[in-house]
C-alpha cells in the first residue's frame, strides 16, 4: 500500500485527523487568498498607473511639431477630483491611448461616465456649465485610473489656448509612475501579514499532531522505516495543504469584487486589477503545499529518531538560551538591511530590508518558547495554588507547544505595533493648507491671464448678483541678479487683506512695497520678473516707500504696488473672494471664463489631504484586522489543540479527582501569563522596527497612546482564545484515558 492509500485510509477512519486536514486546508486557503491579495498590489498599482500614463503629457521638445494644444488642469467639486484638459487639435491625425474617442473640436466635450452622470444631477451653474460645448462622446474603461474617475476634455480653438503646451499626442510614454511608498508599504504589509498567516496553518496542522506523533511511533516500533513514516505523513499533509491552496486561489477570483470596493486615492478599482498572474498562481500552489508538507515533515524529528520516546510522549528538550543570539543576529541584520536601503537607488535594498523585516518576525517566534520555559519555570518555583503549578508544568515541560497559541497574537501585535509607529509620521507628510490664502478664496493660477477674461468674468458674476471681489496678481520674483531672488507678486495692499491670510496693519494710500516683518530690503537695487514668456527684469523706480506686513504660513515675500510698476500687466493669478453660498457657482464661472487656470482654495486642499489621510487610516485599519483575525483565530486553534493533544493526560488527572474546574484555570494562566509578556515583548519589538522603516520615507517616530492598542487587543484576543479551551476540556472524561 503506498503513502497516499495510507494517508486517506487514516482520513476516512480517524475523524480527529478529518478535522486537523479541514482546519489545515481552511487556514491554507486563508494564508493563500491573502497571499495573493498582497501580491497584488504593485501589479494593482502599475495597472492604474498605466491607465493613467495618457494624463501625464506627452511634450515635444521643439516648437511647432506637436500634434495638439493642451492646456492640462485639476478641477474638482466637493471632495472629487476633476482632470481637466482644455486641447486644440493641430492635425486631424492626434495618436490617442485606448478608451478615448477622439480629439473634441471646438464646442465639443467629452466627459467620462462618472462626470457625465454627476453633471447631469446637478445644477448647470455648478458643474456642467465649466465645459463650454456639447457633449459629444464618452472615455472607455482604458482611458480611467478608476471606475468613477472624473475626467473632461474640452475642444478648443487653437486662438483660445495662447498658453497651451504642444503634445505629441495623448498616449502612454511606456509604463505609468507609481508612487515607490506605496509599493514600500504594500510590501511591508505582505511580509508582516504573511507571518500570522503560517502560524495559523501550523496552528491548523498541529490540531492532532501528538495523536500523529503516538501513530507515526508506532508504526516505527513496528518496523516501518524512517522514509515512510515521512512519506505517509507528507501524503496525509499534502492532501490537505493542496485542496487548501486551490481552494484559496479560486476564492481569489470573487473576493476581486470586494477588494475593487476599497477607496484609495479618490476611487475605488476595476476588478481586473486584482486579478493575479499566471506566474503568481502557479507560484502560490507550488510553495503553499510545500511549506505545509515541510513543516509537518520536520516536526516528525522526535517520531523518525526515538520512537520509543515519541510513543510515551516524554519531556522534551528545554530551548537553550542561544535562541536570543537569533533575535540580536536579526535586529543587526535589520539595521544593515536599513542602511543598505538608504545608500541604494534600485530596489535591491528594500529587497533586503523585507529580509531583515521577515527575520525579525520569526526571530520572536523562535524566542517566545525560551521566555514560556523561564515563564513555566518562576510558576512551578513559587505556585500558590494547583491551577499555578500545573500551568508552570506544561509551560516549562512543553514551552514549543505552550507557546504555540501565543505566536500569532505576538505576530499580530507585531504588525500593529510597527503599523501605529509609522503612521502619524507618514500622516503628517500629508500636506493641508498653510494659511497663506484666507478661507473661501479661490486662487486661478496660468501664465497669463487677458483684461477680456477678467472683464467677462466680472460681468457674469454680476450677471447672477454675486458680490465677489476680483484680485488680479501678477506673480514674480525680486533680486539684483539671478541670484539671490525672493518671491514677489504685484498687488494693491487693500486687496492683499481681502486674499492673502496675513496681517496688514501698514495699508495707506500711495504706491509702496510691503515686506515681511523684520525683513531688511534696498529696494533701489531690486529689479522684478514676472513669471510669464519672454518677461523681462524691471528695476523699482528710486524713493518708493518700504512698509511692513505679518504673514501667516507660508511667507508671500515681497508685495508690490501696481502703481509701482504700471508697465507690468497680464495677472498670472486671479483669486475671487466667495461666499460660502455662492462657492460652487465661484468656482464653474472661473474655470469658464478662465481656461486651463490650475485652481486652489483652502477647502479643496484640505479636501483632497483629507482624501488621502483617510486611505492611509483605512489601509492601516484593514491591515490591524487581519492580522488580529488571523492571530486570534490561529490562538484558538491552537489553545483547542493542546486540550486534544493531552485528552490523555486530562483523562488521567479527572479520573485521579482533579476538578474540571481547576483544570480550566490552569488552561487560562498558560495561554494569557506567556500571551501578555510576549505581546509587550512584540509591542517594543514593532515601535522599534517602524521607526527604523521611518528613516526611509524621512519620517522620524511620534509615539501617542493609540500606540498600547496593539498589545490590549492582543491580551482581549489571548484571553478569548484560551476562553475556547473550556468547551473542549468539558467534553474530556475519565474514559479518555482508557481510550487513548
Amino acid at each position: 500500500m503506498n503513502p497516499v492509500q495510507l494517508a486517506w485510509r487514516v482520513l476516512r477512519g480517524d475523524a480527529r485527523s478529518r478535522v486537523s486536514a479541514l482546519f489545515t486546508a481552511i487556514g491554507v486557503a486563508v494564508g493563500v487568498t491573502l497571499v495573493l491579495w498582497l501580491a497584488a498590489v504593485p501589479g494593482a498599482l502599475q495597472q492604474r498607473a498605466d491607465r493613467q500614463g495618457w494624463q501625464e503629457g506627452n511634450f515635444v521638445q521643439e516648437e511647432g511639431s506637436g500634434a495638439v494644444l493642451v492646456n492640462m488642469t485639476r478641477d474638482n467639486v466637493g471632495a472629487q477630483r476633476i482632470e481637466r484638459f482644455d486641447v486644440a487639435a493641430l492635425r486631424p491625425d492626434v495618436p490617442l491611448a485606448a478608451g478615448i474617442p477622439k480629439v473634441p473640436g471646438p464646442g465639443e466635450v467629452i466627459l467620462s461616465p462618472a462626470l457625465a452622470k454627476l453633471a447631469a444631477s446637478l445644477p448647470a451653474d455648478q458643474l456642467a456649465d465649466r465645459f463650454k460645448g456639447t457633449v459629444v462622446a464618452q472615455f472607455g474603461d482604458a482611458a480611467l485610473t478608476y471606475p468613477d474617475e472624473l475626467v473632461a476634455m474640452v475642444g478648443h480653438d487653437k486662438a483660445e489656448l495662447p498658453n497651451g503646451m504642444e503634445w505629441s499626442g495623448f498616449t502612454g510614454a511606456g509604463r505609468g509612475y507609481i508612487n515607490k511608498l506605496l509599493v514600500i508599504l504594500s510590501q511591508i504589509g505582505l511580509v508582516v501579514l504573511i507571518a500570522p498567516c503560517l502560524v495559523l496553518v501550523a496552528s491548523a496542522a498541529r490540531l492532532t499532531a501528538a495523536r500523529r506523533e503516538r501513530r507515526l511511533a508506532a508504526l516505527r516500533l513496528a518496523g516501518a522505516t524512517p522514509q515512510q513514516v515521512v512519506s505517509m505523513t507528507a501524503a496525509e499533509t499534502a492532501i490537505a495543504s493542496v485542496v487548501g491552496a486551490v481552494l484559496g486561489v479560486g476564492l481569489s477570483f470573487p473576493l476581486r469584487w470586494l477588494v475593487a470596493k476599497i477607496p484609495w486615492d479618490g476611487g475605488t478599482w476595476f476588478p481586473s486589477d486584482w486579478t493575479p498572474t499566471p506566474l503568481m498562481i502557479v507560484a502560490v500552489l507550488v510553495v503553499a503545499p510545500l511549506l505545509v508538507v515541510g513543516a509537518a515533515v520536520l516536526g516528525l524529528r522526535r517520531a523518525v529518531r526515538t520512537p520509543l520516546g515519541a510513543a510515551q510522549q516524554q519531556t522534551r528538550r528545554q530551548p537553550n538560551t542561544a535562541r536570543l543570539l537569533w533575535l540580536g543576529g536579526a535586529a543587526v541584520a535589520f539595521i544593515i538591511a536599513i542602511q543598505l536601503a538608504r545608500d541604494s537607488r534600485g530596489d535591491s535594498g528594500m529587497t533586503f530590508v523585507l529580509l531583515g523585516l521577515g527575520a525579525v518576525a520569526v526571530s520572536l517566534i523562535f524566542v517566545g518558547p525560551l521566555v514560556t520555559s523561564l515563564l513555566g519555570k518562576v510558576f512551578v518555583t513559587r505556585w500558590r495554588s494547583p491551577s499555578t503549578l500545573l500551568a508552570g508544568r506544561r509551560l516549562r515541560d512543553d514551552p514549543k507547544a505552550a507557546f504555540r497559541a501565543s505566536a500569532g497574537v505576538v505576530l499580530a501585535v507585531f504588525a500593529g505595533s510597527l503599523a501605529l509607529a509609522m503612521f502619524p509620521s507618514v500622516e503628517s507628510q500629508i500636506g493641508h493648507s498653510t494659511g497663506q490664502w484666507r478661507d473661501g478664496v479661490y486662487v486661478a493660477s496660468s501664465s497669463a491671464t487677458t483684461e477680456q477674461q477678467l472683464a467677462d468674468l466680472r460681468s457674469d458674476l454680476q450677471r447672477r448678483n454675486i458680490q465677489a471681489p476680483v484680485v488680479p496678481i501678477v506673480d514674480g520674483a525680486v533680486g539684483t541678479g539671478d541670484k539671490n531672488r525672493q518671491s514677489a507678486m504685484v498687488i494693491s495692499c487693500t486687496d492683499a487683506a481681502k486674499v492673502l491670510g496675513g496681517k496688514f496693519p501698514a495699508c495707506r494710500p500711495g504706491p509702496a512695497i510691503y515686506v515681511p516683518r523684520s525683513t531688511a530690503l534696498d529696494p533701489t537695487r531690486l529689479k522684478f520678473s514676472a513669471n510669464q514668456r519672454h518677461a523681462t527684469d524691471v528695476p523699482l523706480p528710486p524713493g518708493i516707500s518700504v512698509r511692513e506686513y505679518e504673514p501667516s504660513g507660508r511667507s508671500y515675500g515681497v508685495l508690490i504696488d501696481p502703481g509701482v510698476l504700471p508697465q507690468v500687466t497680464g495677472a498670472t493669478t486671479v483669486a475671487v473672494v466667495a461666499t460660502p453660498k455662492d462657492q460652487e457657482v465661484v468656482h464653474t464661472l472661473l474655470v469658464r471664463n478662465l481656461p486651463g487656470v490650475s485652481l486652489y482654495s483652502n477647502e479643496r486642499y484640505d479636501a483632497r489631504a483629507d482624501t488621502l489621510s483617510g486611505d492611509l487610516r483605512r489601509a492601516t485599519l484593514i491591515g490591524l484586522s487581519i492580522a488580529t483575525v488571523l492571530g486570534g483565530v490561529s490562538a484558538g486553534v491552537a489553545a483547542a489543540g493542546s486540550v486534544v493533544d493531552r485528552r490523555r493526560t486530562f483523562g488521567a488527572l479527572i479520573a485521579a479527582g482533579t476538578p474540571v474546574k481547576v483544570l480550566t484555570k490552569a488552561l487560562r494562566r498558560e495561554a494569557m501569563l506567556p500571551a501578555l509578556i510576549a505581546t509587550v515583548g512584540a509591542g517594543v519589538a514593532g515601535v522599534l522596527v517602524g521607526s527604523g522603516l521611518l528613516t526611509l520615507v524621512a519620517g522620524r517616530l511620534q509615539l501617542s497612546v493609540w500606540i498600547v492598542t496593539p498589545i490590549v487587543l492582543g491580551l482581549v484576543v489571548a484571553l478569548i482564545a484560551a476562553a475556547a479551551c473550556g468547551p473542549v476540556l468539558r467534553k474530556v472524561t475519565a474514559r479518555d484515558y482508557s481510550d487513548e
